[in-house]
């Protein structure tokens, strides 16, 4: 493979200007830009940071309107290499055909298992015992590229979404700074995936949120910490209003009652009952817009949380 000497950088987030920062020292001159979208009204947007950084380090900045101008942009810059980094909008088949070395991205699971959409929360839900990322080449397959580097990490019992994906944003830039000035001299070839071996995940919506009281103990506790920040969190009705769960905690011992009953309520926490005779202890809510400690919002046992609204 001949050296790549174009690289745009096509990303977004905290993680995209992380790896705009990485690239940027490691190989300035093979820099050519920084594409990026107008998040602006995304909690998370690090835009102006993007922007700032680039004018102070002379690289070029676009920002797309939507994704015919980002194609567009791309055939005007002609660039050799696009590593992508929490990009939203799908590329084509066309303009993933015009650049010479193709599009890099990053999947956060270990492929080819978790192709699709929101792998890391399916993996926090499902219990997995370890999560990864996956640095692949783009196909016009959904996640089927081969890839160029993976990395794992144990997903520990009491890790939040925005735990892990603080460690797995760490392990990227770790394995970039060991991988890309290999990929940029073509001194390392991307190994095809096990496709036999893969496994897909659904693309989520908030309203994929609601939890199931019946469920066991510990399948709603990795539901609610694999939806808490930055997503839009899990939910259960109480007294027919949307009432938000960021964050719980296990109760090992048995505690017998009805799948979404209020138990137990004080300043620990609000306990619940789920299906298995077991509790989750709620710690932080939020209801009609206001967010605070459990106990502030639930104050009587005679409460019920229903996956609901009750008529």
């Amino acid at each position: 493979m001949d050296p790549i000497k174009k690289v745009l950088l096509m990303g977004s987030k905290r993680l995209g200007l992380r790896v705009l920062r990485e690239l940027r020292s490691l190989s300035p001159e093979s820099l050519i830009g920084a594409l990026t979208i107008d998040d602006s009204e995304d909690p998370r947007t690090v835009l102006n940071e993007i922007r700032t950084f680039s004018a102070s380090n002379d690289i070029g900045f676009y920002l797309a309107k939507d994704r015919k101008h980002s194609e567009e942009l791309i055939r005007d810059l002609k660039p050799d290499l696009c590593l992508v980094v929490c990009w939203y909008w799908l590329i084509s088949e066309r303009a993933l055909g015009s650049v010479p070395h193709g599009f890099i991205g990053i999947h956060n699971s270990l492929l080819p298992r978790g192709r699709g959409g929101s792998p890391l929360v399916w993996s926090i839900i499902n219990g997995d015992k370890q999560v990864g990322f996956s640095l692949f080449s783009f196909t016009a397959g959904m996640d089927e590229g081969a890839i160029w580097a993976q990395a794992s990490i144990p997903l520990e019992d009491q890790d939040y979404v925005s735990d892990v994906l603080g460690k797995l944003e760490e392990k990227t830039i770790e394995v970039l700074r060991e991988r890309y000035l290999s990929i940029l001299k073509g001194a390392i070839e991307p190994v095809e995936q096990k496709h036999e071996q893969a496994t897909y995940c659904a693309q989520r919506s908030p309203d994929d949120g609601k939890v199931d009281w019946s469920q066991p103990a510990r399948d709603v506790y990795n539901f609610i910490r694999a939806q808490s920040d930055p997503y839009p969190g899990a939910f259960t009705y109480y007294e027919s209003r949307r009432l938000r769960i960021w964050k719980a905690r296990l109760f090992e011992p048995l505690y017998h009652g009805t799948p979404g009953q209020v138990a137990k309520t004080g300043s620990d926490g609000i306990y619940v009952i789920c299906g298995d005779d077991r509790a989750v202890i709620l710690e932080e809510l939020e209801l009609d817009g206001k967010r605070g400690v459990a106990h502030e919002f639930i104050k009587s046992r005679e409460a019920r949380l229903s996956g609901s609204i009750r008529k």
